[in-house]
């Protein structure tokens, strides 16, 4: 009975290492490339514009609204979002401006974040690829940070409002490396960064959007604290996240609405300068 119950014991002990290795360190082993914005892709998203409402997981209270516009160059793709919020008891009014460039071939190349409406403070973040380093110049104020991010933990680079904003090309049991910024933590604390996940396609499921079913694939990330619902074309149609100071947060896309949708953003400085 002794070596029987021993047996067992180191049994269960290598299938829940077993299973630990394939959740958690498997995918971070053979993260891919991001899902590559081809061309056919890019010119069937870049009709359509996408508004989305977001929203406490808990109560379903609106807490922000969220729009997205991607725009395809014979050179380059870029895709622009805007968050504008409403006032919280601890965190006033604002808005997120997001800008994300890629080349030619679907790699990231520029990422830059500004947050409007915050008094008496400059929040504003910009990237850009550098060989095979992608060094982040970040302002909070008159604080200041510098960030040396690896291209090959950085396909893709996202904020804690909305990590994604389309993923096209999917297939279940592609995986990549991604970036999420909380620009929360910048309001709330004064200073934030960047947390390192790798996004992984699970399985595919059938969700009610809009009142008709839509087969979609699912996105969740490790840790697992992001998920996102994606449909074939790539267009992002629920996805969930946790954000410090708030809480779950649950973001859906719903019919866009030309009246109250953001007027363009200013252009973003191409060398952003520091606070004085």
């Amino acid at each position: 009975m002794y070596r029987l119950f021993s047996t067992g014991v180191v049994l269960l002990w290598i299938s829940a290492m077993a299973a630990l290795f394939v959740r958690d360190v498997w995918p971070a082993w053979s993260a891919q490339d991001a899902p590559p914005m081809t061309r056919d892709k890019i010119e069937e998203l870049a009709r359509n514009r996408q508004q989305f409402g977001i929203f406490r997981a808990k109560g379903g209270e609106r807490i922000a609204t969220a729009w997205s516009t991607l725009q395809s160059l014979p050179e380059r793709t870029i895709v622009r979002g805007t968050v504008i919020t409403v006032a919280q008891s601890v965190l006033p009014a604002f808005r997120i401006e997001s800008e994300t460039e890629f080349d030619r071939d679907g790699g990231l190349d520029t990422f830059s974040l500004r947050v409007e409406g915050i008094p008496q403070t400059r929040i504003t973040v910009h990237g850009e690829r550098r060989g095979i380093y992608f060094p982040v110049e970040m302002h909070f104020g008159t604080f200041h940070r510098q960030a040396n991010l690896e291209m090959a933990a950085t396909r893709l680079i996202g904020d804690s409002m909305r990590p994604f904003t389309f993923l096209p090309t999917l297939s279940v049991g592609q995986s990549w490396r991604m970036q999420v910024l909380d620009p929360i933590a910048a309001i709330l604390g004064g200073k934030t960064h960047f947390r390192s996940f790798v996004a992984r396609v699970t399985r595919t499921e059938t969700i009610t959007h809009n009142g008709q079913p839509v087969e979609c694939f699912v996105v969740e990330t490790s840790p697992q604290q992001i998920i996102a619902w994606v449909d074939a074309s790539g267009r992002i149609l629920v996805q969930e996240a946790d954000i410090p100071g708030i809480g779950r947060i649950r973001v859906s896309e719903e019919p866009y609405n030309e009246q109250n949708a953001p007027g363009e953003a200013p252009p973003r400085p191409e060398n952003p300068e520091p606070e004085p």
